[in-house]
């Protein structure tokens, strides 16, 4: 006679949780004796032997309905599809983190950087990036449909890949509108890339207001002439704008936000 295991006994030699049991038994997976005097259920080394497949099964990414199905019938050709499929769905997990895993180690490095760089001038290349598409303007809604599908299919937030382009001349700015770009390492000739390997530097810090992109725009005009003026340094007449890190104060966001603007 086979030997018979109580649901407690379970618990214990397996590890399995008494929901987990019950939770099996409702979805047809196990069918333990019950007992018909007090409903204790038992089990024996067949049920058992059903936990362990379950549990293998589950480890391989299947859901319960997939082995229900596996369980009632199935063959290697059956398993073979279901593998590969299963393969498939976890690479795009895995390469989904990492991804996010490199978006958040970005993030972690501006933030630590943050203080030494706000306000303050220092000299960077502008990072390679590749131009995907355009915008009039961050608020043109409405545009956002000629590049939304550009924009999913490059596995970033929207705002990483959003660079205000702004021109101006000696007095004043004239001009701005929004680059749909994705950082890059190699510049294929047959695309559009911003490639400026000497720019000033800097991070500034606005909270969400009306005119807030105008102001920034013509601060940073004023602030970045009086420093090119001061080192002999001939600036381009263009600068580049990416949000890099947001935090709340009062129900208000507050943008850091990066500039690069090339000179000579």
């Amino acid at each position: 006679m086979l030997k018979k295991y109580r649901t407690g006994e379970l618990l214990s030699y397996l590890g399995v949780t008494r929901d987990t049991l019950r939770f099996y038994e409702e979805k047809g997976l196990l069918s333990p004796k019950k007992d018909s005097a007090n409903n204790y259920r038992s089990y024996d080394i067949f049920d058992i032997y059903n936990i362990m497949i379950i549990d293998f099964y589950k480890k391989r990414g299947m859901s319960i309905h997939q082995i229900q199905d596996l369980l009632k019938k199935s063959d290697v050709q059956d398993i073979e599809y279901l593998l590969e499929n299963k393969k498939k769905e976890l690479g795009k997990v895995i390469y989904d983190g990492q991804c996010m895993m490199k978006r958040i180690e970005q993030a972690q490095l501006f933030n630590r950087d943050l203080s030494s760089s706000l306000n303050e001038f220092t000299i960077k290349p502008l990072p390679l990036y590749r131009v995907n598409g355009e915008v009039s303007d961050f608020i043109a809604v409405e545009e956002y449909e000629n590049v939304i599908d550009i924009m999913n299919s490059n596995n970033n937030d929207m705002l990483s890949q959003i660079i205000r382009y702004i021109t101006f001349n000696k007095n004043s700015v004239t001009g701005t509108k929004m680059l749909i770009v994705d950082a890059t390492k190699v510049n294929n000739e047959n695309d559009i890339f911003l490639e400026y390997p000497k720019c000033l530097y800097t991070v500034t810090e606005e909270i969400q207001q009306q005119n807030e992109q105008e102001d920034l725009m013509e601060r940073m005009h004023r602030l970045s002439s009086e420093y090119a003026n001061i080192h002999g340094l001939r600036l381009l007449g263009e600068a580049f704008a990416m949000i890099r890190l947001i935090t709340y104060k009062e129900n208000k966001a507050k943008s850091y936000i990066e500039i690069f603007i090339p000179f000579e």
